[in-house]
This record gives C-alpha cells, sequence and structure tokens, in this order.
C-alpha cells in the first residue's frame, strides 16, 4: 500500500463528460490500497469478536501474506475482484454491530471471516503454486474469487480441505472430493467455473468476468439470474461482441477506459420491453448489473454500450469520493429528472455525472432516430439537475468543481439542433416526468387547497390561487412507478414501429407496455385532441393518475390551449388536491382552465 495524490491533470480527467483510461487505471491502483485498508480492519474487529475464531483468522491472514510474497501481481488481481470488495464491505458492516452474530438470512460469522483463506487460495492458484489450508463451506459449496465454485455437499456451514500440488488443485469435504478443471472457466465434475467473454476490435481488447455465480450481491435489492446456461453464456458474449465494435469505432475514449476498468457483469433477467435495468454497487469497482437486453438489431450495440458506459462513471465517481467527499450530509431531497423517487443530494450528484455521460454517449451518435431523441431528453436533465446543483452549499470545493466543469462542458449543447420529431418527443417525456413526479410527491399546502376548492364549489375565479401558490410539500408516494412511460413509447415509436402501431388499436396498451395508457399511445403519436379525451375520460373516473393530470396539461398544450395546458404542467400538483377534495371528480379539462385563470 501506499500514498496516493490526486493530481492535477487526474481531476481533470475525471472531471468530464467523457471516461480515461488514465483516470481508470488510477481509481484502480487506489482501490487497492482502500481493500488492503479494509481487510486490515476486518482482522482487527474481528480479533476482538467473542464470536469469531481468532487463530482460524490469524491463519488465513497469514496464509494471504504468504501469497501476496509468493505472486504479488495474482495477488492485486485477487483483490481487485468485484466480490472481494462486495464481501469486505458487508464485513465490516457486520462486524460493526453490537452483536455481529448471524441474523436471520446470514451465514455463520466463522463462515464470513473464513473468506480470507479463500481469497488467499485464489491468488495460490492463480500463481500456480503449492499450498494447503481449510477454508469454509457456504450451503455445501466452496466458491473461490475469480475462479469460480466447487461442490462438495456435507453441513451447510462446514469446513473443506484444498490443496494445490504440482499444479492439480483440490478441494475435499465429507467424503466428496473436487479435483478442478486446468481451465478453471470450464467445467468439471463438481465444479462451476466463472466463464469470461472477450472482445477485440481495430487492437483494443476487453475481457469480462460473466458473474454467476458470486454468493455476495452487489445490489441486494436485484435478483441475480443465477446460473446461466452455456446458451446463455453464448448470448452474453454474442451481445457483447456486437457492442465493442460500436465502441471502439465511435466511442474511442470510453473503449479504452472500459477495457482498463469494466471487471465484471452480473446477468440480470430479461426486465420489461426496453426497459432493460443497469445498475453498479459503490463495493464494488468495476462491476455492473446487467439485464438480458433487447434484441433490437438496428440499436442493441449502441443501448448495451451506453449502459455499460452510464455504470462505469458511477464506478469511477465512486471512487473520486472515496479519495474526498464532494458534498457534506444533507437531509434535502430532490426532483432527478431519471428517477421516480425523490432523491438525496448524493444521488442527484452521481446521476448528473452519470447522465451527462449518456447524453455525450448519444451525442456522437447522430441527431435523428433514437440517439437524437436520447441526446435531446438527456441533454435536458443534465441542464435542469446541474441548475438545481448550481451553488448549493452542502457541495464541496470539489463538488463545485465539479458541478462547474460539467456545466461548462455541457452548456453549448442546447443550442445544437437534432430532428423535429425527436426534440417533441423528447420534450413530451422530460415535461411528462416532471410533471408526474410534482403530482405524485408535491402537495399542496391543506389550506391553500381549501381556498381553492372552495372558490371552485362556489363558481368564483381562482385569481390570486392558482398557478404559483405557497411552496407544496414534498411527501414522497412509496406506490410511484413507471414515470418513464411517455419515454418508452417515444423510443418504441423510434426503433420498432410496427410494435408501436400495434399499439394504437389496443384496448389496453398496457398489456404489451406496463405503464401505458391510450391517452399516453395518442399524446406520442400525435394526436393531442384523442389525447385529451382520454386522459379526461380516465380523470373523471375512480383511481385516477396523477400522471394522467400531467398528460393532459401538455395535450392541452398542444391543441393551442396553452395556459390550461402549462398550469397542469408545472403545478399538477393543484389540480390533484382540488379533484381529490371534491366528492364528484371535477371536468378535468375546465378545471385546468379555471386555474389558468
Amino acid at each position: 500500500m501506499r500514498f496516493h495524490r490526486l493530481s492535477d491533470s487526474v481531476l481533470r480527467s475525471l472531471n468530464s463528460v467523457t471516461e480515461d483510461e488514465g483516470a481508470v487505471v488510477f481509481l484502480l491502483d487506489t482501490e487497492v490500497s482502500r481493500r488492503l485498508l479494509l481487510l486490515r480492519m476486518i482482522l482487527d474487529a474481528g480479533a476482538e469478536t467473542p464470536h469469531g475464531d481468532a487463530a482460524e483468522l490469524r491463519q488465513a491472514w497469514q496464509l494471504l501474506e504468504t501469497a501476496e510474497r509468493a505472486d504479488p501481481a495474482s495477488f492485486r488481481r485477487a483483490l481487485v475482484e468485484p466480490q472481494v470488495g462486495v464481501w469486505a464491505a458487508t464485513m465490516l458492516r457486520r462486524l460493526s454491530r453490537p452483536d455481529p452474530q448471524a441474523a436471520p438470512g446470514e451465514a455463520p460469522l466463522h463462515v464470513e471471516l473464513g473468506f480470507l483463506g479463500q481469497l488467499a487460495a485464489a491468488v495460490f492458484m492463480n500463481a500456480g503454486a503449492d499450498f494447503r489450508t481449510r477454508v469454509p463451506v457456504r450451503d455445501g459449496r466452496v466458491f473461490l474469487p475469480g475462479l469460480g465454485r466447487a461442490s462438495v455437499g456435507g453441513d451447510s456451514w462446514g469446513t473443506a480441505e484444498l490443496w494445490a500440488h504440482d499444479g492439480v488443485v483440490r478441494v475435499a469435504a465429507g467424503g466428496t472430493t473436487v479435483t478442478l478443471p486446468e481451465d478453471t472457466e470450464s467445467d468439471a465434475p463438481g465444479w462451476e467455473g466463472l466463464r469470461r467473454f472477450r472482445a477485440e476490435h481495430a487492437g483494443v481488447a476487453i475481457t469480462v468476468t460473466l458473474d454467476d455465480l458470486g454468493p455476495y450481491a452487489p445490489v441486494p435489492a436485484l435478483r441475480a439470474a443465477g446460473r446461466l446456461s452455456p446458451a446463455g453464456f453464448a448470448c452474453w458474449q454474442r451481445w457483447f461482441g456486437r457492442m465493442w465494435p460500436v465502441l471502439v469505432d465511435d466511442h474511442p475514449a470510453s473503449a479504452r477506459a472500459l477495457a482498463a476498468g469494466l471487471r465484471s457483469v452480473v446477468p440480470l433477467p430479461r426486465g420489461e420491453r426496453l426497459r432493460a435495468r443497469a445498475a453498479s454497487s459503490s463495493d464494488a469497482f468495476g462491476c455492473v448489473l446487467l439485464s438480458e437486453p433487447d434484441e433490437d438489431e438496428a440499436v442493441l450495440a449502441a443501448q448495451l454500450g451506453v449502459a455499460v458506459v452510464h455504470e462505469l462513471r458511477h464506478s469511477l465517481l465512486n471512487g473520486l469520493i472515496f479519495l474526498s467527499p464532494l458534498f457534506e450530509e444533507c437531509d434535502e431531497l430532490f426532483h432527478t429528472p431519471w428517477r421516480d423517487d425523490p432523491r438525496p443530494l448524493g444521488g442527484l450528484v452521481h446521476g448528473v455525472y452519470a447522465f451527462s455521460g449518456v447524453a455525450h454517449y448519444w451525442r456522437a451518435r447522430g441527431t435523428d432516430g433514437l440517439a437524437g431523441f436520447e441526446f435531446a431528453l438527456w441533454r435536458s436533465a443534465v441542464r435542469v439537475a446541474l441548475k438545481t446543483l448550481h451553488g448549493h452549499s452542502a457541495l464541496t470545493p470539489l463538488g463545485r468543481a465539479l458541478v462547474t466543469a460539467l456545466d461548462e462542458q455541457t452548456a453549448g449543447w442546447h443550442e445544437e439542433p437534432v430532428g423535429t420529431r425527436e426534440q417533441r418527443l423528447a420534450h413530451l417525456a422530460a415535461a411528462h416526468r416532471r410533471a408526474s413526479w410534482r403530482g405524485h410527491h408535491l402537495h399542496s399546502p391543506q389550506t391553500h387547497t381549501g381556498k381553492l376548492t372552495t372558490a371552485w364549489r362556489e363558481g368564483r375565479r381562482a385569481e390570486g390561487l392558482g398557478g404559483a401558490g405557497p411552496e407544496p410539500e414534498l411527501r414522497t408516494d412509496p406506490d410511484v412507478c413507471r414515470l418513464d412511460t411517455l419515454a418508452l413509447l417515444a423510443r418504441l415509436s423510434l426503433v420498432a414501429p410496427g410494435e408501436f402501431e400495434a399499439l394504437r388499436g389496443a384496448a389496453d396498451p398496457a398489456g404489451r407496455v406496463p405503464g401505458a395508457v391510450r391517452a399516453d399511445v395518442a399524446l406520442v403519436d400525435g394526436d393531442p385532441r384523442t389525447a385529451v379525451k382520454l386522459y379526461a375520460e380516465e380523470l373523471t373516473g375512480s383511481g385516477a393518475r396523477p400522471a394522467a393530470w400531467a398528460g393532459l396539461g401538455l395535450a392541452l398544450t398542444e391543441c393551442g390551449e396553452e395556459a390550461a395546458g402549462a398550469v397542469l404542467v408545472e403545478h399538477p400538483e393543484l389540480a390533484v388536491a382540488v379533484s381529490r377534495s371534491l366528492s364528484i371528480p371535477p371536468d378535468p379539462v375546465a378545471l385546468a382552465h379555471w386555474l389558468a385563470g
């Protein structure tokens, strides 16, 4: 471990809408030192707990020290494995509890602490050295980071003998002995290898582990797909093989950064159509969780490429934050143009960093079709977020420098032309999402709502009551979801016009696109009068969505009723509050005109 200095050149590379290979290498180097510190903290904390076996822990530590001396390069590679990072962070959080004994769903403490021995064994195996040790068994299996998993059966939380001699590695427990194949990526009786997919184009190569075996979930809320079949693995190899030339040819800096920093992909089950899921974790540098992409031939490579670039940028920012904080603790919650829920300041900073890279990615891909739409959508989102962040008191000097740099680099984007249709769709998607978010999470103060409702009932004008009234209250709606429906429909109309055409005649579009209603389809299709009629029908029925007020506002605007449309787009929470205060739902178009004065 050594001292790391964040140089001006590295900082400039990180404070950018692009990715830089040199900055990735620097952050990986610092991650090695950070994980060494984590290991030492685990050793110290684990030795003090009365529930751990101090002797076994010291023995595992000594084995790890021997492994490092035997092959420092193999030790470094094993240390930066994403599974090692997730384990270390999880272990420290557990050891910091008053009682680190196993809670429901957790492995016994000795099993978790024994991961040190598994890490040491993996280093020895990579070095091709002889060794012998005992390691814990988890549910009848022994996982070796970066290599694979042996199934030995026996006790769920027992121990196994693990040794190597003359290049042959064996694992034994409960009368079962598993001999690892010479190529550990291959499967063998009792052994499942961690497979890697590879791609090369124009002299730039990438190798990525497909982690479908690791016992530690980088993002616990996302259910992994589990062990993939050979055919499933072949699909990922094919998808990355199609993506890589696009990145190398059109986004060379991003490709080189990914080649240096992308360590593993955790496959997730296929998501909804055009709602692919992607995530990353601050504990697992270079690990990306990805659902299977939609196989639209014309756009698969570009969409998979932007997903991995997006998540790599989260890893880069996490690495920077570990070196120096960008913001202080802040209790505020904020609107972000890419999430359904209100987010803390850190989430806003992370999002603007990631999506500035996303916008830059699409900017390089053209002004028409999907690329033009995505660029227009995300440049708008970044602009909104940067405006919120600018001058915020909780930002540190480094955080303010980051926001300023991104603002300067993206300022000129808003004058760049994109296709007329693409710009309209991007405006609809952005405005609808923002207004729907307000309708769900912002609430007009009760006193103001009462005045509005009384005035409506008495037939008085709303002069001075509608529009920008008192500051609304933020109360998070935990059930909100799919506020991106208009954006999804826009994408579908651009990449799969036949599927979008089928939605026009569908009695229930949600059966094909969850969250969509007929009014949304009409609005995206450029038929605002039909959209007004359909939104009004929903809003006079029971269980109307706040998003319907947002859609009605956009449809009215496109019909030329701009004042009524604007009040619903800018302050949909007023219409939601008045409508819910009345025993009989009002005529929504009449209410919009009344609120507009």
